[in-house]
């Protein structure tokens, strides 16, 4: 038989007590004598009764525009990726740190950002944030109507009442193209995101503007989907043709080490002897020792405390205006780009 749910009813006609008085006892500040509250915790404790946070927090925000829920709504694309994992991980306990709580919505595409975020909205959410994904202009007129702050991560927010935090990946692709420009490569590939995808666009950006300047070109270029198979495949057609690259540049790490296993595992390739290899992000599986990618790091804690810091502040003072913040990324140099003078293969 299922377990009969305790409700506040059986609290109060337990205790001897009015409804009321079991909320009171639950809310810190609340108009009610200390004897009443440890009785009346005191018995909820013995049933086993907990408060339903969420519906409390609804139903005080309903009742006053001004209450707070302690809801920050959190949508994300890409949940599987690893980078995404760890920055959900970050996101939350800093969230919590403030004492906030997230509330995690999950969506396939960009196109169904404005969707989640207004289903989140009827949960009286006191802030937004959405990771890597951007939203509509309406949906951001919406959400400033109704006093709602959004954070923008890893994402811009020109033209958008929105604050915004993110890593300069038109910076990040030049340093890329640095390091394989130095090391003497001339064959050099790049195998980015979906079509459209605005990270992608200014890492690959940033890269063949680098490239330019020292009068090369992108050698081939491969599309993937941010995942560890799509630079996989990726790889398996650039070096199925003759003239092969001699270096490759990912938008991701998880790509990055898609190249490499297909590289090692399926190709008999030698990594840097053979080509060198950049990805971006510095995911913890970068720095594995049967990895060692070279990659362009995000400094994710920095980030995410600050795009968290500046939410809080826009929630407890909605006139503040939308601020946008962008981050340096930093070469970290490991074993898949060879040296720098080391002859070309």
């Amino acid at each position: 038989m299922p377990r009969k749910s305790i409700t506040s009813y059986d609290v109060a006609k337990a205790a001897g007590v009015s409804q009321s008085a079991v909320s009171r006892a639950f809310s810190p500040g609340a108009s009610i004598s200390k004897p009443t509250r440890e009785h009346i915790l005191k018995v909820a404790g013995e049933m086993g009764y907990q408060p339903n946070a969420i519906a409390r927090s609804m139903s005080t925000a309903r009742k006053d525009i001004h209450q707070k829920s302690g809801m920050v709504g959190v949508i994300v694309t890409r949940l599987e990726d690893p980078f995404f994992a760890q920055t959900i991980a970050e996101f939350s306990r800093g969230i919590q740190a403030q004492g906030w709580q997230m509330l995690l919505f999950t969506v396939d595409t960009e196109a169904e950002v404005d969707t989640a975020l207004n289903t989140l909205m009827q949960y009286k959410i006191d802030g937004a944030i959405v990771l890597s994904a951007i939203l509509s202009d309406q949906m951001a007129r919406a959400c400033n109507t109704q006093g709602i702050p959004v954070m923008l991560y890893n994402r811009s927010a020109e033209g958008l009442n929105a604050s915004s935090v993110e890593i300069d990946n038109h910076e990040g692709g030049r340093m890329a193209a640095d390091i394989l420009l130095e090391a003497g490569h001339t064959r050099i590939a790049f195998v980015g995101g979906e079509e459209g995808d605005a990270t992608s666009t200014r890492r690959q950006t940033g890269f063949e503007e680098r490239l330019a300047e020292a009068g090369r070109q992108i050698f081939r270029h491969e599309t993937g989907d941010y995942t560890f198979d799509s630079g996989r495949e990726a790889a398996l057609r650039l070096f199925a043709r003759k003239d092969r690259p001699d270096a490759v540049f990912c938008a991701s790490d998880v790509m990055a080490l898609g190249v490499l296993h297909a590289a090692r595992n399926e190709l008999g390739l030698r990594i840097p002897e053979d080509f060198s290899l950049v990805g971006f992000d510095d995911i913890p599986s970068a720095g594995w020792a049967g990895h060692a990618l070279t990659t362009i790091r995000q400094p994710v804690r920095r980030m995410i405390k600050d795009a968290v810091d500046n939410l809080v502040e826009s929630m407890e003072s909605p006139a503040l205006p939308p601020r946008i913040r962008r981050f340096e990324g930093r070469l970290i140099i490991r074993n898949t780009v060879r040296q720098v003078g080391s002859s070309s293969p």
